[in-house]
């Protein structure tokens, strides 16, 4: 009989692209062949109304038993703006407190309170899937929980942390410094982390290196392109860099847009900048610059393979499929060296550039349509780097391993 195996993540479906819910994905339709995969979810699709859009109750994708749950309340942003200044006034104070001993007790007043209240007014507030957890311990064998931002593994997993496995996709943002996170990322019985930048800042500021825990990531594989498609030549034509994920400011893709106007007053060549994905900013205008909104997985394909480069200019990333998915095609990568996750990735590569500053970004694009570059050399080292450590064989291993602990630890 196989083991069971519950995920918990905060959105789910063949229409949701976020990062951590397409790696969610992908890797629960691979280990359903090897154990009894169920999710348990929201019935959103947008992480920014967390709008009731799937039905609630049971359904299946691609094999997968998904179990969604509705979503009482959209988040109420003046309030969460609000809470944000109550937590930011705190973080002022630490050092007073430290000093004076009372730490401790105001800490616990805030994660009882204000930090409370702000991760179940973030979004998805879902205490009936919390609820479900604690009904079904005894029904799976480990529950693998993806993403630490979210009402679902914030509250769920205390119910069911010797059989938990931690899933964080952490990186240095305000939130992570809450003192609910502190003790979220003391509970689970195991934590794979998607790159060792992640785990040394978890293990720094957690102190959490006790816990059993391996890097893990995500198998990639080279995608062929099927024939040219005529929506591509209406999309774009001539030499292009390309973006690809949510467009958001939290994406730094404003400043990405900026950098780019910037460098075109300065530059009379033909490139384009085309943004691939959906839209939750303003969106900046420029004569060069292209919004695709979303397409399909086969067009965002021949968008990658025919651009210049991709850029990627957020600086909060634990992984970035889309920068492991372009380099498994032989596609440079441009990205943001203040991203630690990213940086280890170009460098530990050779098949990109970084930028900081306005300057280097212009140098950057400038090396990337350079003819003299050797982009036969970028490709094949971008490829050798993805082939050498981000395999499904490799990380499914990992996780049978991982799964393989936590059972055995749970029948000693």
């Amino acid at each position: 009989m196989k083991n069971k195996v519950v995920f918990v993540i905060q959105r789910y479906g063949a229409e949701v692209n976020g990062g951590a819910e397409v790696h969610c994905r992908m890797l629960a339709e691979r280990l359903a062949e090897l154990y009894d995969v169920q999710i348990l979810t929201s019935c959103a699709k947008d992480y920014v109304t967390w709008a009731n859009e799937y039905p609630a109750g049971e359904s299946y994708l691609n094999g997968v038993k998904i179990t969604r749950f509705a979503v009482p309340r959209t988040p109420d942003y003046s309030r969460i703006a609000w809470l944000n200044k109550k937590l930011n006034k705190r973080n002022k104070k630490l050092k007073w407190l430290k000093l004076t001993g009372l730490l401790p007790v105001y800490d616990m007043l805030f994660q009882r309170y204000y930090e409370t209240e702000w991760i179940k007014e973030q979004g998805p507030y879902l205490p009936n899937l919390v609820n479900y957890i604690k009904g079904n311990i005894a029904t799976a064998d480990a529950f693998i929980f993806f993403t630490y931002l979210y009402y679902p593994t914030a509250k769920g997993m205390a119910a069911v942390k010797d059989k938990a496995i931690f899933i964080p996709t952490a990186h240095d943002e305000p939130p992570i410094y809450m003192h609910l996170y502190r003790l979220l990322f003391k509970q689970p019985k195991a934590i794979l982390y998607n790159t060792l930048s992640e785990q040394k800042f978890v293990n720094k500021l957690f102190n959490n290196s006790d816990i059993y825990a391996d890097i893990v990531g995500v198998g990639i594989t080279e995608k062929k392109l099927s024939l040219f498609t005529d929506d591509h030549e209406q999309l774009v034509k001539g030499n292009y860099f390309v973006y690809i994920g949510r467009i958001e400011t939290a994406k730094q893709c404003n400043e990405l847009a900026q950098y780019f106007i910037n460098y075109k007053t300065h530059n009379q060549n033909d490139v384009k900048l085309v943004f691939v994905g959906r839209a939750f900013m303003e969106l900046i205008q420029h004569p060069d610059i292209i919004y695709t909104g979303f397409v399909s997985e086969e067009l965002k394909l021949r968008l990658l393979c025919d651009a210049q480069a991709l850029i990627i200019p957020s600086i909060y990333e634990s992984l970035s499929l889309v920068t492991l998915e372009s380099m498994a095609q032989g596609i440079p990568v441009i990205a943001n060296e203040h991203s630690e996750v990213l940086k280890d990735h170009i460098n530990n590569s050779k098949a990109g550039f970084l930028y900081h500053d306005q300057q280097s970004f212009n140098e950057a694009l400038d090396a990337a349509i350079d003819p003299a570059l050797d982009r036969e050399k970028l490709a094949l080292n971008a490829k050798r780097y993805v082939a050498e450590n981000y395999t499904w064989h490799v990380v499914i291993n990992k996780i049978i391993k991982a799964v393989d602990y936590v059972v055995q630890s749970n029948q000693r």
